[in-house]
């Protein structure tokens, strides 16, 4: 009995050992088969996402290529025009496990010239084998992106500051409305709004950015090439933001963390079309187009200019120039700025009801008194060059202030003097604040990154992402 009793208990616990095991075993399996389907549907859920930003994707490179016939994995999908909407269904086939994808993208208002931009939607769809469908739908508020969008901006060459200098920013538009008054510079310590100017380059051969003792308060940005600044000169090269702790001066989360690093090619500068309505005519220098200022019917905002265009501030010769009205002026040759000898000097007067844009194909000097812009907004001051020398330069040779914004398509920029500056400064060449420009000081407008100009066209990007 004994032993009969022994070997039961024995087999009991066996049992009972074989059924806990069994439990465990298939409590694991089923675990791992729950696990590896939730796997699988995240992949897909992944996937779908993925899906919806190629849409997106796809719904870019249409609008900047104005291609609506090329879409797709194979390149040769067309879009359909339904009023002022255009749309296309992409099939991407199999994704593997057994599910294939698809996405429908639209773009609404794709021919919109603003101010209202085209929004894109991506809808994908992943059909698995099992039938099921997961679904993602992602919509792009779009718009041109920003020509300033950096304080100051090298798109194939270097920034470099000889001496030093100070960078820092506002926003003169704060309610996003350009009609209502510009709100003027102030700087308050630890405002965000005051340390985001961006000061971006792409390389001298060894550095993106050289600062030598200037202060960027806000960020630098390179193209991967170092941040040259001095660490025992006096003072020493900063790099800071808001919140960027005493005693540190170069914040290092703030070197190369921009999204307004500047693109090459960089954009062509297409000069305003002569011969409508609003031409004036061409006129032969300065004193020519003071008096046609003086007489010109109301409508009449464009002229251009035989050959160079020299204000150096002598009436009934060279006399500078008051401008208090919207004024284009097209350069064919060389802009001057200068002095006209003892007690001359050129200067350009934008009064608060006057804009102006200039557009010089070659060298442009910005001397003598300068370009005084009474407005506050400095999009009203804007200098373009289009010159294709890199030999021609764009040098400021005057100690006045400047408030506005200078794009040079191809030539460099000099600033040869300390001056207070409000507005942005970009070229494909480099930016330089030489020797003589010790202590420049910058203050870019942030209101710049929403402004769009006629005479220039970005391509679109995406503003604003959401899920609808």
């Amino acid at each position: 009995m004994a032993v009969r009793d022994t070997a039961a208990a024995i087999t009991l616990v066996a049992l009972s050992l074989i059924s806990a095991l069994g439990l465990a075993v298939g409590s694991y399996l089923a675990l791992f088969s729950r696990s590896l389907e939730l796997g699988v549907r995240q992949f897909h859920n992944d996937r779908a996402r993925e899906l919806a930003q190629t849409g997106l994707e796809e719904a870019l490179w249409a609008l900047n290529q104005d291609n609506w016939s090329g879409s797709g994995p194979s390149g040769a999908v067309a879009w359909t025009t339904t009023g002022l909407n255009r749309s296309v269904t992409l099939d991407y086939g199999s994704l593997g496990h057994g599910a294939t994808g698809q996405v429908v993208v639209t773009v609404n208002n794709y021919a919109s010239a603003g101010p209202v931009w085209p929004t894109a939607i991506s809808d994908a769809t992943v059909t698995l084998g099992t039938g099921r469908i997961i679904r993602e739908k992602l919509q792009a508020a779009t718009a041109p992106a920003p020509l300033f969008g950096n304080a100051i901006a090298s798109a194939e060459a270097d920034v470099t500051f000889v001496a030093g200098g100070t960078v820092d920013s506002w926003n003169s538009d704060p309610d996003n409305n350009p009609a209502t008054a510009a709100v003027p510079y102030s700087f308050t310590a630890g405002d965000p709004a005051n340390y985001a100017a961006v000061v971006a380059g792409r390389t001298d051969g060894v550095n993106g950015v050289v600062l030598t003792q200037a202060e960027v308060r806000g960020y630098v940005a390179t193209f991967g090439q170092p941040v040259a600044y001095s660490v025992s000169g006096s003072p020493p090269g900063k790099v800071r933001g808001p919140a960027t702790a005493a005693g540190v001066n170069v914040d290092t989360a703030r070197l190369g963390r921009s999204a307004f690093v500047p693109v090459s090619p960089v954009f062509t500068i297409t000069p305003p079309p002569t011969g409508g309505a609003n031409y004036g005519g061409l006129i032969l220098g300065a004193l020519q187009l003071v008096n046609a200022l003086l007489t010109a019917p109301l409508g009449i905002d464009l002229y251009e200019t035989s050959g160079d265009l020299t204000i150096l501030g002598i009436p009934l010769v060279s006399p500078s120039l008051v401008v208090d009205r919207p004024l284009k002026i097209i350069v064919n040759r060389d802009l001057t700025i200068g002095n006209g000898g003892v007690g001359f000097a050129g200067k350009i007067t934008i009064t608060p009801t006057g804009s102006l844009q200039l557009f010089v194909l070659g060298d442009c000097t910005i001397g003598g008194n300068g370009i005084d812009n009474q407005n506050t907004d400095p999009a009203k001051c804007v200098i373009f060059c289009s010159s294709s020398a890199t030999s021609d330069t764009l040098q400021y040779t005057t100690a006045q202030d400047f408030r506005g914004v200078i794009y040079c398509e191809n030539k460099p920029i000099d600033i040869r003097q300390n001056a207070t500056f409000h507005g942005a400064l970009l070229s494909r060449n480099r930016v330089s604040f030489s020797a003589s420009a010790t202590a420049p000081v910058f203050h870019y407008d942030t209101a710049l990154r929403g402004r769009r100009f006629d005479n220039i066209t970005t391509p679109y990007v995406i503003r604003q992402l959401t899920e609808p």
